[in-house]
């Protein structure tokens, strides 16, 4: 079968806790060795077959939470392609502190320290996936009336709100977070403390993954190395150097202009 529901992001919208409090409930089928099984963006060549294969063979909701594909028209084609029914779900989160938070995902990954703005010009996913007008009116073209949307701002201030506004959306019986999921902080920041084995170890986690290797990823995981690899000390005083520079990102102030008005039209959630 295919997904009933997918969590299509952006990154950086609190998809991981969503991702484990779903985890917690028995009715819902995701993906079993991998969060994201990056199917309709990276790998939509292995076919069908390989990712039915990447959920269990259990009655339930089945769901993927894929923030890598918010903003790439190219997932949006496949899944649309593969699976015309499917309920969408975006989560909302103001896009300037969203490219923030995306700017310390590269930091952590082990990039050196740089003006937002060339940071950005480096990888364009810290601007676009934070274009929520322009693909959410894509993603609402291509799945009329399939869907829906939820706060990030919630998840932060009142994650049992959140998760009523998720069970409503996906048409579960309400169980509240457990207490491990309601006290965790969401995308802490961190730079590694060594910035070459960091690059190092995506790099080769996204090899692991383009070859079907999810399973091995997820057991390292599980080990001491991805502290020792991606841990390191906070970084709160470059977090606001960097988002004094947002007004740099040209880009998002028309689009967030416009996403709050259509969010106004439709009586849907702000950011």
């Amino acid at each position: 079968m295919l997904p009933d529901v997918i969590f299509v992001g952006p990154t950086k919208c609190g998809t991981t806790w969503i991702d484990a409090y779903l985890r917690t409930r028995p009715e819902v089928v995701l993906p079993e060795k991998t969060k994201e099984t990056f199917f309709f963006d990276k790998v939509f060549s292995r076919g069908i077959e390989w990712y039915r294969a990447q959920f269990p063979d259990r009655d339930g909701i089945r769901v993927e939470v894929a923030p890598s594909l918010f903003h790439k028209p190219e997932a949006r084609a496949a899944l649309l392609q593969t699976a015309p029914k499917t309920k969408v779900v975006i989560m909302l989160r103001d896009p300037w502190d969203r490219a923030v938070s995306h700017y310390f995902h590269y930091r952590k990954a082990g990039e050196a320290r740089l003006p937002l703005a060339e940071m950005a010009q480096r990888f364009p996913d810290v601007v676009e996936a934070s274009l929520f007008h322009k693909h959410a009116q894509a993603w609402e073209e291509a799945f009329p009336g399939q869907v829906s949307y939820l706060s990030y701002a919630q998840l932060r201030t009142d994650p049992d709100g959140l998760c009523a506004a998720l069970c409503e959306v996906m048409g579960l019986d309400y169980v509240a977070p457990p207490g491990s999921l309601s006290q965790r902080q969401v995308n802490a920041a961190a730079v590694p403390r060594n910035a070459l084995a960091a690059r190092m170890g995506r790099r080769s986690a996204e090899w692991l993954r383009r070859a079907g290797a999810h399973q091995v990823v997820n057991v390292l995981r599980q080990t001491r190395l991805k502290k020792l690899l991606f841990a390191g000390g906070q970084v709160e005083g470059e977090r606001q150097a960097v988002r004094a520079q947002v007004s740099t990102l040209g880009m998002i102030a028309p689009d967030h202009a416009q996403m709050l008005d259509f969010l106004a039209a439709r009586g849907e959630v702000r950011p």
